[in-house]
């Protein structure tokens, strides 16, 4: 009787209970593995490594570079939901960036927010395999500290350029909101009221004031056409005498963009700053009207 190789069955293992193979699978411990969890390193094999052994069977510097990218993760993602949250809050914060203030470089905060938590998390896939591998092949881990001291050193870097200048406080995730601005009776700029006729369109300026710290212009739209016309806001500015120019927040005032044929409507267009008083004479104007050829402007509005 021929007498198996013993060389074909031959492996090691650790624990209190047998090793069994069973179609694929294996019994150690009394827990149930699949063969494609189990890594043979050596003479030995690994039992798999969940997301979390990394902190706990992990070895080496990996798990530094494991932890920090889960806290540049966490802390990215509350910022961005700072950003959410707050621009919810109030009209005042919706009318500013809508990725959050802009840093010293120009970039929003919310975009440094939005690369940072899939920056965490690759830092945290990184950090895990290295981590792993220094608890498969133990040994000298200089390799592993240097690829830290480099990784980390460009996140820095990058951090640095972003803020350009500013505090690091900017990217401090705050629920609260900036403070509501402090509202007191509208500063008149222009009392005076114009008008514009054109092409079946008249377009008045009955005033022009600062409220709460941005200008807001008092319009009055007649349309006595057959067909209705649009006064958008995105083609609307105002210019002072300087050659300053005002533009609209898309997201205050109570202005109609579309007038139908016949309509006579009131409004008002929220600017994005206050005018600025003595500059002499104003201008506003639709640059382009829906529906017709051309813009129209009143001009000559006199402000104090």
């Amino acid at each position: 009787m021929t007498q198996p190789d013993p060389g074909r069955f031959r492996t090691r293992a650790s624990g209190t209970a047998r090793v069994y193979n069973n179609s694929g699978r294996m019994s150690f411990d009394n827990r149930q593995y699949d063969n494609r969890r189990i890594e043979q390193v050596g003479d030995r094999y690994d039992f798999g490594f969940d997301p979390a052994d990394g902190f706990f069977r992990g070895r080496g510097p990996g798990r530094v570079l494991m932890g920090l990218g889960l806290c540049v993760a966490l802390f990215c993602f509350a910022g961005w939901m700072s950003i959410v949250v707050t621009g919810m809050q109030s009209d005042s914060v919706r009318s500013g960036d809508p990725l959050g203030v802009p840093l010293g470089s120009g970039m929003p905060v919310g975009a440094l927010y939005l690369l940072g938590v899939p920056f965490g998390g690759i830092l945290a896939v990184i950090g895990r395999s290295m981590a792993k591998a220094a608890a498969d092949r133990r040994g000298p881990h200089i390799g592993h500290l240097v690829t830290t001291m480099l990784i980390a050193g460009v996140g820095v870097i990058a951090v640095v350029y972003a803020l350009g200048g500013s505090p690091v406080s900017t990217l401090v995730p705050s629920f609260s909101g900036p403070p509501a601005a402090a509202v007191g009776p509208p500063v008149p700029v222009s009392a005076a009221g114009r008008t514009k006729e054109q092409s079946g369109l008249t377009l008045t300026v009955t005033r022009i004031e600062n409220v709460a710290g941005r200008g807001v212009v008092h319009l009055r739209a007649r349309n006595t056409t057959s067909s209705s016309i649009g006064l958008v806001l995105g083609w609307f500015k105002v210019t002072d005498g300087d050659g300053t120019t005002y533009q609209p927040d898309p997201f205050a005032g109570d202005w109609n963009e579309d007038v139908g044929a016949g309509a006579d409507q009131k409004g008002t267009v929220t600017l994005d700053k206050p005018v600025v008083l003595g500059t002499g004479k104003l201008r506003v104007e639709f640059t382009t009207v829906m529906g017709r050829s051309g813009g129209i402007a009143v001009t000559a509005i006199p402000s104090r």
